[in-house]
């Protein structure tokens, strides 16, 4: 059985149910296709790897274990799935989602942040920065001031035909921390958990989806820093330059896709760029959430 789903402006066909993804029409023509196949265990001439992926250009291989397979992306277009011995529905799409689908957009030509991003009212902004930050926490709070989600922890960007940087709406989910959740005031105890991240809760977030592509106004770095009060900063020139380098999910290769490369370098062009630095023993939620929605990006 084939299902079909519409996520960040590309139609998807895949061999397993997505359940958190929008179903669309079959009869739409697939901007990408996965099939169940046959998939090599290693890549002949990979050019970069890690702890269970391999890359050749065009080409991404994710081992993905027994409890879900092996992925083949190939060209931005296609995937062919393995499917493991214990090959679970659930794993199947947690691990095209985080790992498989990025690749796939890479090879499609888009920059791909590891940041959340929010629909603010006056634009895009995403939040970057290292784990245990409080992305997830922030933007949820930014919901709650009445802000609308365009992504969680997979931003995609892409050029407007004016050539503006914007962010395409993301996949409708939000993973969130228990105590965070505790503090923010959600109830998350009826939400599975990420299967790769059990202390998160996979919250779905349709109701509060921007269904629109918006201009990226600013990112920011949240970091954690043993000082005393909150401080904020633009970044510039070649501090800029490595701040958003430090943001791109996954390793930037020459080989893999040259159209990425303008991209970054619109990114570093037009988007206002500001590291905010947070005490280490106090969360400071109130004052990021004020300097994210007041600062002049």
């Amino acid at each position: 059985m084939t299902y079909t789903y519409s996520v960040y402006g590309l139609i998807i066909n895949l061999p397993f149910p997505c359940p958190l993804l929008t179903p669309a029409p079959h009869e739409l023509h697939a901007d990408i296709n996965v099939l169940d196949g046959q998939v090599m265990a290693k890549l002949a001439a990979p050019i970069a790897e890690g702890p269970g992926w391999q890359v050749e250009p065009g080409r991404y291989l994710f081992r993905a274990g027994s409890r879900a397979g092996r992925f083949l992306a190939e060209d931005g277009c296609r995937a062919t799935l393995q499917r493991g011995p214990a090959a679970q529905d659930d794993l199947l799409a947690t691990s095209f989602l985080d790992n498989v689908l990025v690749a796939l957009l890479r090879q499609r030509g888009s920059l791909v942040l590891h940041a959340n991003t929010a629909l603010t009212s006056r634009g895009a902004i995403a939040i970057s920065g290292e784990s245990g930050a409080g992305k997830s926490t922030t933007l949820t709070a930014l919901l709650q001031q009445g802000c609308a989600m365009l992504a969680d922890d997979i931003t995609v960007l892409q050029v407007n035909p004016i050539g503006q940087l914007e962010v395409l709406p993301g996949i409708p989910q939000l993973n969130l921390m228990e105590d965070a959740a505790h503090n923010l005031g959600y109830d998350i105890s009826q939400f599975p958990r990420h299967q790769w991240q059990p202390p998160k809760a996979m919250v779905p977030m349709h109701s509060q989806m921007s269904l629109h592509p918006a201009r990226l106004r600013a990112l920011y770095l949240l970091q954690r820093r043993p000082i005393e009060e909150i401080r904020v900063r633009a970044l510039n020139g070649a501090e800029k330059f490595f701040a958003a380098q430090s943001c791109v999910y996954g390793p930037m290769l020459p080989d893999e896709h040259p159209g990425v490369f303008p991209l970054f370098a619109a990114l570093v062009d037009q988007v206002p760029i500001f590291c905010i630095e947070r005490p280490l023993d106090r969360w400071s939620l109130s004052a990021v959430i004020n300097i994210l929605l007041e600062t002049d990006g």
